[in-house]
């Protein structure tokens, strides 16, 4: 039986993580509190420790991090929280297997209908991407000197159920149910030119089920030391899509008819304006994704609360004399 420490499993991709774990054999998952429980920045070393040595982690999977804030939030929450997670093994004397989320905002700008792979230059233009690249130099730096074992994984875009409106998707079915609840005639975004790899969210996790059994190997036959960068790699689809072609297809599941705009202001993330990931590494591990983008839009679309009831003026009438009657 190996035992799992999974941080971060009560978010997007972590909840994600945490249910396909539960169903595999062999594998025992000790999902760390949420951070109302135990916040992981501020946690003093004593519960680190604790948290760590209660678990008895024959792997630890780092699906923590936030995607928006300020500098301080996105370096306490990518950076920080990663270097306390090392020290803590260093001060336990344990060498688990790592499996840390990484980004592809890592890379920043990439070459055009060219796919980025693992080898290629990282030059973030984002304060998120530059985060997680500095949490990404912590654990190789950390391979490097043999004092941890491990993986990187650098997702793309995830796209399903439960995706916040701090993401494209997530935000694009958010106004798209309210227009569509509200018979709204147009919705506004930003440039929707920008091309991304997106996955479903579900494919993401499975990404990570590879890389966690990947520690059960007795060599490092998975990470070619001719390559660059070994121990870093790719989650995509290997294909990119138009962020106006995502938008499109949840307008059609939501049955929306009228004008999609591109007049609102922008995310920081456009100023990289394509994406692809190359994904031979991961996919010579055996992992292939299962999802269509379509089918992740759909999982995503369904998972939205149901909008609210729209009063009519008489409905509003209604109920104000109900209203008084009953007082």
């Amino acid at each position: 039986m190996r035992r799992v420490l999974l941080l971060g499993g009560f978010g997007f991709i972590g909840s994600q993580i945490r249910l396909l774990f539960e169903q595999q054999a062999g594998l025992l998952t000790v999902t760390a509190p949420r951070s109302g429980e135990l916040n992981l920045i501020t946690a003093s070393e004593v519960a680190w420790d604790s948290l760590i040595s209660g678990a008895r982690p024959d792997v630890v999977v780092n699906a923590t991090g936030r995607t928006t804030g300020t500098n301080v939030n996105l370096y306490e929450s990518n950076e920080l929280l990663v270097s306390r997670l090392l020290s803590s093994l260093q001060r336990l004397d344990m060498s688990p297997w790592l499996v840390q989320l990484g980004s592809a905002a890592e890379y920043g700008v990439t070459a055009t209908a060219r796919p980025v792979g693992e080898q290629d230059p990282c030059n973030p233009v984002s304060d998120y991407g530059l985060s997680k690249l500095a949490a990404t130099h912590l654990i190789l730096k950390a391979l490097n000197r043999q004092t941890t074992r491990g993986v990187v994984l650098r997702v793309f875009n995830p796209v399903g159920a439960g995706q916040g409106e701090n993401t494209l998707p997530g935000r694009a079915a958010r106004l798209l149910r309210e227009a569509q609840s509200q018979g709204l005639a147009r919705v506004n975004f930003g440039s929707l030119a920008p091309c991304r790899d997106y996955l479903d969210v579900r494919d993401v996790a499975c990404a990570v089920l590879v890389a966690v059994r990947l520690g059960d190997q007795a060599s490092d036959s998975a990470f070619p030391a001719e390559e660059t960068n070994p121990h870093v790699l790719n989650v995509g689809s290997g294909r990119a899509r138009s962020s106006r072609e995502l938008v499109r297809c949840l307008a059609d599941l939501a049955g929306f008819t009228g004008k999609i705009g591109e007049e609102s202001q922008g995310s920081p993330r456009s100023e990289v304006p394509w994406q692809q990931a190359d994904v031979h590494r991961l996919q010579a591990l055996g992992w292939v994704p299962h999802f269509t983008l379509e089918e992740a839009l759909e999982d995503l679309w369904n998972s939205l609360p149901p909008p609210p009831p729209v009063l009519t003026p008489a409905a509003g009438k209604a109920a104000s004399a109900s209203t008084d009657k009953r007082s």
